[in-house]
């Protein structure tokens, strides 16, 4: 039976930062209970390789339970075309022993960091299924990013990020990237000050340490677009400004600093289709003219059943890295107007401290009159507008973070 409707739902993984590993859980409508094969080898850095299963909506507990055992009971190496071997070396729990011959896991971490260039390599995974593998594949040079950069439309709803690259040498003109992104964010209001409990019913007012403010926070994620091009077509193997993706002017991210870290990589035509058609298909979301399987098979082949349907495709290469900030103060771009001020309290009398406090509200800063100067009381927040780390975030600065 073909498969013609199919669901890709892509999601953010927070992966190593040196993994290019894309997080997908596929929906087929009917057959199907693919396995699917993320990550690539990345040659010089730690390779992160990640196995799972598309799902259906016919799916039982029974099926998911044996897919799960098939997962589970999966080891993972990395071949090179000398005859040397990668072993899996995934975290394991504190005093686990590691023994590669035995060691199962659905996830893989593999050092390439001391890896030949100049050799071919793939990945190799064993289960129940069968034994599978990549294609071999040797690494290229990633070219070179000239420069990073930003363009803001003209009614100043969205921007653009932009990569321009080239490469003067022939081993083919397709890219692709990946985005580690960082922004620094903040909470509605700095709070300077705390309420400090002594006795049931009983506390005070005082100043807040600067040391356990917790207006500013900062967060991560990878980017989730599937991001590709070509030079093919041009006289020159160059891209200027050429755009990866866009954010839009409400996007707390860009509401202080934003920072992304591009990770560029040049690939064989083959798999720049592979993820043309991957990309393709994530905005068609099962249309009438979404890919068929065949169309979607990558490069990890099942050597004990070649007909098997295998998601996914398995690079070799090497990864060029480069970074920039975009300074919200510096270009006014954010902007969000519904974003919804809570209700505050201006609270003078002690006795009515202890009630707004139960209520989860903390005091923030002080109130004058605007006339006289005369005090007026401590101005109540809801707590959660005055912690950044609601929002998932940490008080932790990058050690890169330029202030």
């Amino acid at each position: 039976m073909k498969n013609r409707s199919f669901l890709y739902l892509w999601v953010v993984l927070l992966a190593t930062v040196s993994a290019c590993v894309y997080d997908y859980d596929p929906q087929i409508d009917g057959e199907g209970g693919y396995m699917i094969v993320e990550g690539d080898i990345v040659i010089g850095d730690i390779s992160s390789i990640k196995l799972s299963y598309s799902w259906t909506l016919v799916d039982t507990l029974a099926t998911s339970e044996e897919r799960m055992t098939v997962l589970y009971g999966s080891r993972m190496h990395i071949e090179d075309s000398n005859g040397g071997r990668y072993e899996n070396r995934i975290s394991l729990p504190a005093g686990a022993q590691y023994d590669p011959a035995t060691f199962t896991s659905p996830y893989g971490n593999f050092d390439m960091r001391t890896a030949d260039p100049s050799l071919e390599y793939r990945l190799v995974i064993e289960n129940s299924k069968g034994t599978y593998a990549s294609s071999w594949g040797k690494a290229v040079s990633g070219g070179q990013i000239d420069s990073l950069s930003y363009r803001i439309s003209e009614d100043r709803t969205s921007m653009d990020i932009m990569v321009s690259t080239h490469s003067s040498d022939s081993q083919g003109g397709y890219y692709r990237w990946s985005v580690n992104e960082t922004w620094e964010y903040h909470a509605m209001t700095n709070a300077l000050f705390k309420y400090v409990i002594s006795s049931p019913g009983v506390g005070e007012v005082v100043p807040l340490p600067e040391e356990e403010r917790t207006y500013r926070c900062w967060s991560n994620s990878r980017r989730p677009e599937i991001m590709t091009g070509t030079t093919m077509d041009l006289k020159e193997d160059r891209l200027v400004d050429h755009v990866l993706y866009t954010l839009n002017y409400q996007d707390e991210r860009v509401s202080v600093m934003y920072s992304p870290e591009v990770l560029q990589m040049r690939i064989p035509e083959d798999a720049y289709r592979y993820w043309e058609v991957m990309e393709r298909n994530s905005h068609d979301v099962g249309g009438l003219f979404s890919p068929e399987p065949s169309e979607l098979r990558g490069n990890v082949v099942n050597l004990d059943n070649p007909d098997e349907m295998v998601l996914g495709y398995v690079g070799v290469m090497s990864i060029i890295r480069k970074k920039f900030y975009v300074n919200n103060s510096l270009i006014q771009f954010y902007h969000n107007p519904n974003r919804d001020r809570p209700q505050l309290d201006t609270l003078r009398n002690p006795a009515d401290y202890w009630l707004a406090y139960h209520m989860g509200k903390r005091p923030a800063y002080e109130v004058f009159d605007d006339n006289s100067g005369a005090w007026i009381g401590y101005e109540w927040w809801p707590s959660r507008c005055l912690d950044c780390r609601m929002k998932g975030g940490t008080l932790t600065k990058p050690a890169d973070w330029p202030y």
